[in-house]
């Protein structure tokens, strides 16, 4: 783990043209961008050292960004996507890279979409943006947890356990309420919230989810590739995502889960259950799976199970045979009627009901947080409160997996640190 630059400022009485509450993404990069703008800048950080959350992003490989054009980018994100064109702007995709390759850190994309470090290490992202910190002299102060933060006579206090730090401006980098044993509480809400911020509910999104069925433990082994998740209730049936499918001892999780999860979680709290249909079989429609039973039948007998076995792992198919009524002694000669039908249906959308997640403890992301309308897009500026800036997941706007939260929070934190001072 790269080390902290200081544990506290030499001369914290002094005042700072800036202070950025929380070492994250978001605060580390809105502490380099300020002190480029030639700002004295204090980081503090509550963790022992910067970034803890950041050495966890993407599996401990950490997955920057992707190849997406802007426009594309923000559509993925949904209907505020657009909030994040001025952050996009000045260190979106391409400049994210070369903003880390100048910072001696090479970036590659091997997939086509996924931006990684070189090293598939995300201790190799965070030693560089320690290192930067450091030579551009900003003062970092961990192990500092910061109480309360008021605005009084033109300058903001910061008060911590040892005593009350002041700024002309105020950057909220907290992040979220996701992946608590990194160091997020959501303290920032409280903090906005102390200048008159709004804040929408929040939800773990990024995360597992739990189902009423118990069969998907006996395929844990086991990843679906290219697996269609459609929410299985009519005015819901919009929320559908594409791709990696695992089962775990809960329910399911896997690329596919964490992104539908941004949808599901909020569903949850007024639902007491999720009914989802799963396409396990590479998007194969009835009509698909009528041509294969077709084929069956022309080649020797064998038991529907073994022969559904050649398309899915075996685990899934003994279960896909149950859900739909088949037995152990049905052949694919035998197999016909009523029973094939309900063969397919089920391959087609297999049933699974969600009746929770695995919550914050194990969510990448927060979903909801400081209402945008009262930002500034084109500097994160609070309209209530000159000199104040929000960024990263503090503010109520997350994407689905792919790089794109860390991307918003590097490119927020970037943009923030960049203001002006008044």
């Amino acid at each position: 783990m790269a080390e902290s630059p200081s544990t506290f400022p030499a001369d914290p009485a002094g005042l700072y043209d800036l202070i950025v509450i929380g070492g994250g993404a978001s605060g580390m990069a809105a502490t380099i961008s300020a002190r480029r703008a030639g700002k004295r800048v204090l980081l503090c950080e509550k963790s022992d050292s910067l970034g803890r959350k950041l050495l966890a992003s993407g599996g401990e490989r950490c997955n920057l960004s992707n190849t997406l054009s802007q426009e594309e980018f923000m559509e993925r994100i949904g209907r505020d996507g657009r909030f994040m064109g001025p952050a996009l702007d000045l260190l979106g995709g391409p400049k994210l890279r070369e903003f880390f390759h100048e910072l001696g850190m090479q970036t590659v994309c091997h997939d086509g979409f996924r931006v990684w470090p070189e090293t598939r290490k995300s201790s190799t992202v965070l030693a560089a943006l320690v290192a930067e910190i450091e030579r551009l002299g900003a003062e970092v102060a961990v192990d500092c947890s910061v109480a309360s933060t008021e605005f009084v006579d033109g300058e903001f206090y910061v008060a911590h356990a040892r005593g009350t730090f002041r700024s002309r401006q105020l950057i909220i980098a907290t992040g979220g309420l996701a992946l608590p044993k990194s160091g997020a509480a959501g303290g920032g809400y409280a903090f906005a919230q102390g200048f008159g911020h709004r804040t929408t509910p929040r939800f773990p999104a990024g995360v597992p989810l739990v189902s009423a069925e118990d069969w998907p433990a006996r395929c844990r082994m086991h990843t679906v590739g290219k697996a269609q998740l459609q929410v299985a209730i009519k005015k819901h049936s919009r929320i559908q995502r594409v791709g990696d499918l695992i089962f775990t001892k809960q329910g399911i999780r896997g690329p596919v889960v964490l992104d539908i999860s941004r949808d599901i979680s909020p569903l949850l709290e007024t639902l007491d259950e999720v009914p989802l249909f799963m396409n396990l079989c590479k998007g194969r429609n009835q009509e698909d799976w009528r041509t294969i039973l077709k084929d069956w039948r022309s080649q020797k007998p064998a038991p529907v199970v073994e022969r559904l076995s050649e398309e899915v792992p075996l685990e899934l198919a003994e279960v896909l045979c149950e859900l739909s009524g088949v037995s152990n002694t049905e052949t694919s000669h035998s197999l016909g009627g009523e029973l094939k039908e309900s063969l397919i249906r089920i391959l087609v959308q297999t049933p699974l009901t969600i009746t929770g997640t695995t919550g914050f403890g194990g969510a990448f992301v927060t979903r909801g947080g400081v209402r945008l309308k009262e930002v500034r897009p084109e500097s994160l500026e609070s309209k209530l409160q000159q000199g104040l800036y929000l960024c990263g997941e503090v503010l109520d706007l997350d994407g689905p997996c792919g790089g794109f939260n860390l991307q918003w929070a590097f490119a927020s934190g970037f943009l923030a640190g960049a203001s002006e001072l008044a």
